[in-house]
């Protein structure tokens, strides 16, 4: 039987420069995901190697929604994360597979592309590198386009249109963020559109839902559910500490 997964490989920018504060952080990010994932048939989401995280997930968009909200939320701002992401399909469940010791060719893949985001120039946040078999390049090549767009209007944005983009993937309302930040919502308007939020926002869209055709199409299935559920998940549990996002 195969199942449809996707994987992620985290690591930290200079995370050597105060290794300690990184390390117990990835601790609580770590904990951050396995709540947000608890909904889906199997996650395991594991820190290991100092400050790398590996995520190895149900559904072809799972590790693109969850890795696009770690860096929505990220505290250290002068050292982001960066993601190696792929998906595809395995023989095994989930649950039956020993992250440790499993050496698939998916998760070299996901390791190849962590590589190559440390060894360029331009440190995107993020890369795709599935197999052939699951993306044909020109689909690829778009993917990745979008992701490099995604990457540079989220970094050329000011702290404030940082957080207004940040409370719009959570809440998508403009007179509750504008009463959170004590901000006229004209003004949350401004910046919304000065931090090109909706194009931000609309990549998350527009990629799930290329993910979500790709598996439909192998599966027959309908993971657009399921990665709505997972949206809506993730988005009640930072609700829940809203408060500690506003101050970071």
């Amino acid at each position: 039987m195969k199942y449809p997964i996707s994987i992620f490989i985290m690591d930290v920018t200079n995370s050597s420069k105060n290794w300690d504060e990184i390390t117990a952080y990835l601790g609580e990010m770590e904990g951050l995901v396995r709540r947000w994932t608890r909904g889906l048939p199997h996650a395991q989401v594991k820190h290991r190697l100092g400050d790398e995280i590996v995520g190895l997930f149900d559904h072809y968009s799972t590790a693109y929604t969850v890795a696009f909200y770690i860096s929505q939320i990220w505290k250290y701002k002068e050292q982001p994360p960066y993601f190696g992401i792929t998906f595809g399909t395995v023989d095994s469940s989930l649950q039956e597979i020993d992250l440790d010791k499993w050496n698939h060719p998916l998760m070299r893949q996901a390791r190849v592309a962590n590589e190559k985001i440390k060894h360029s120039s331009q440190r995107l946040s993020m890369l795709l590198l599935p197999d052939d078999e699951y993306m044909e390049n020109t689909s690829l090549g778009m993917a990745n386009l979008l992701l490099s767009y995604q990457h540079k209007f989220m970094k050329d944005q000011t702290a404030l249109q940082q957080l207004i983009s940040t409370l719009y993937a959570i809440l998508d309302e403009q007179k509750a963020i504008a009463r959170l930040v004590n901000k006229s919502p004209s003004t949350i308007s401004s910046h919304y559109k000065k931090g090109n939020c909706e194009i931000i926002l609309n990549t998350l869209y527009t990629l799930q839902e290329t993910f979500d055709k790709l598996e439909s199409t192998s599966f027959g299935t309908q993971p657009q559910n399921i990665t709505k559920e997972l949206t809506q998940t993730i988005k009640n549990e930072l609700y829940k500490n809203i408060d500690s996002i506003i101050s970071i």
